[in-house]
């Protein structure tokens, strides 16, 4: 089975990181040539070993795509006791009648 990781995210490295929809044209470019060229090999491959390369090819997928997600960006330290100790001052006014 082949790791095609290396090869998705070299092709995939050069775009804009939040085109998500270049990404997938090239995953599909990749799903049909995997296909065409597993389906011209002589002597044939089984259709369960076309299976298990193609589910190598999306589990590449899956894994670019997992670390091109934005990471939550952390609070600034401090930013909680901040927060904290605002919290009183905000209930109070909170429940300060109209």
């Amino acid at each position: 089975m082949a790791d095609y990781y290396p090869v998705l995210a070299r092709a995939v490295a050069g775009l804009d990181p939040t085109s998500s929809e270049s990404r997938r044209e090239i995953y599909e470019r990749a799903r049909k040539a995997l296909v065409q060229q597993l389906r011209s090999l002589d002597p044939p491959l089984t259709e369960s070993e076309i299976t298990r390369e193609r589910l190598s090819l999306e589990d590449a997928v899956r894994r670019i795509e997992a670390e091109a997600r934005p990471r939550p960006t952390a609070p600034a330290p401090g930013a909680a006791a901040v927060a904290m100790a605002a919290a009183p001052a905000i209930a109070a006014k909170a429940e300060a009648p109209v």
